[in-house]
C-alpha cells in the first residue's frame, strides 16, 4: 500500500508541474498573438499550406507515439517491480532525496528546454507567416514583368525574397516584429525608419537594417562574378503589418523599407528600364542554379 501511495505521489506531482508549465507557457503564447501586427487579419493561403499543417500535425502525432512506445517498457518495469518489493522495504533515508532532487533537475531542464524550443518555433511560426505574406505581395509583380524568387540559398544564410525588375534586383529581407503592448492598434504598429535604424515605440532596431545592406552586397558580388556584368542590386526590407513612417534620411538610404501590404510593393516595378527582359531572364538563371536538387 505505501509502495502505491509513493507511486501515485511521484506521478501526482510531476503531472501537476507539467500542468502549470504547460498552462503557463499556452497563456504566454496568447499574449505573443495579439501582440503580433498580423494577428487577425485575412491572410491568403500559399500552395500545398494546408498540406503543411496536416504534415506538422503528423509529425506531431508520431512524436507523441515514439514516446509512448519508448516509456511502455520501463513503466510497466517500474509498475512490476512496485507491486513485489516488501513494503518494509520501501522506506525513506538519505538515497531517496538524492533521487528525488535528480527528478526536480531533470524536470527543471525539461521544462527549460520546453520553453526554449516553444519560443524558437513561435518566432519561426511568427517568420513563416511574415514572408508568406511578403511572398504573396511580391508574387503580383510578375505581371509587371517582374521575376521573383524566394528563399534563396546562399553562403550560410538565405535571401527571402528577390525581385528582378526593370530598373533593378532587388534583395528582399521580410522580419516580423511584435507590437508594443499597451497602446492603441494604429500606434502599435507603426515604425519610424532614420536611415539607419528601426525606431519602435519601445526598442530600436539596427541589425534588421545591416542585414539588408550586407546580403545584397553578397548578391550583387555573386551576380558580376556569374555574368561578368555589375548589375544594380538594391537592399530591401518588407516589414509586413507595419505603418512605415521615414525621416528625410530614411527616404534617401540605401536600404528601401516598405510594407508589403496592399500596393506598398508596386514600387519594385517601377522606374527606369535599366535590365532588359533579356537580362532579368539570364539573372532569374544564374540565381536558380544555386537550389538544391531533390
Amino acid at each position: 500500500m505505501k509502495a502505491n501511495l509513493i507511486l501515485l505521489a511521484a506521478f501526482a506531482v510531476s503531472l501537476a508541474f507539467s500542468a502549470v508549465t504547460v498552462f503557463g507557457v499556452l497563456i504566454w503564447k496568447a499574449r505573443i498573438q495579439r501582440r503580433s501586427p498580423l494577428h487577425g487579419r485575412q491572410v491568403g493561403h500559399v500552395p500545398g499550406q494546408q498540406l503543411v499543417k496536416r504534415h506538422g500535425e503528423a509529425g506531431d502525432g508520431m512524436l507523441t507515439s515514439g514516446l509512448l512506445m519508448y516509456l511502455s517498457a520501463p513503466t510497466m518495469l517500474m509498475a512490476w517491480a512496485l507491486v513485489r518489493v516488501p513494503p518494509d522495504r520501501m522506506r525513506i533515508d538519505g538515497t531517496t532525496w538524492v533521487y528525488a532532487l535528480g527528478a526536480v533537475v531533470m524536470f527543471g531542464w525539461g521544462a527549460y528546454d520546453f520553453i526554449k524550443h516553444f519560443k524558437r518555433a513561435q518566432n519561426a511560426k511568427d517568420g513563416l507567416l511574415a514572408e508568406r505574406v511578403t511572398g504573396m505581395q511580391l508574387n503580383r509583380l510578375v505581371a509587371e514583368g517582374c521575376l521573383v524568387l524566394h528563399d534563396l540559398p546562399a553562403e550560410n544564410f538565405n535571401i527571402d525574397h528577390i525581385v528582378i525588375g526593370p530598373r533593378a534586383v532587388y534583395a528582399v529581407e521580410t522580419k516580423s516584429f511584435r507590437r508594443p503592448r499597451g497602446q492603441s492598434d494604429t500606434a502599435a504598429h507603426r515604425v519610424t525608419f532614420d536611415g539607419k535604424a528601426l525606431r519602435f515605440a519601445d526598442f530600436v532596431n539596427t541589425a534588421a537594417v545591416e542585414q539588408a545592406a550586407r546580403q545584397a552586397q553578397w548578391l550583387k558580388r555573386k551576380l558580376h562574378e556569374s555574368l561578368g556584368m555589375d548589375i544594380p542590386v538594391v537592399p530591401a526590407l518588407a516589414l509586413p503589418g507595419w505603418y512605415i513612417d521615414k525621416t528625410e534620411a530614411g527616404k534617401t538610404s540605401d536600404v528601401v523599407v516598405f510594407t508589403p501590404m496592399g500596393k506598398g510593393a508596386d514600387f519594385l516595378a517601377r522606374g527606369q528600364e535599366k535590365l532588359a527582359p533579356e537580362q532579368r531572364r539570364m539573372i532569374a538563371q544564374a540565381l536558380a542554379v544555386r537550389y538544391p536538387a531533390l
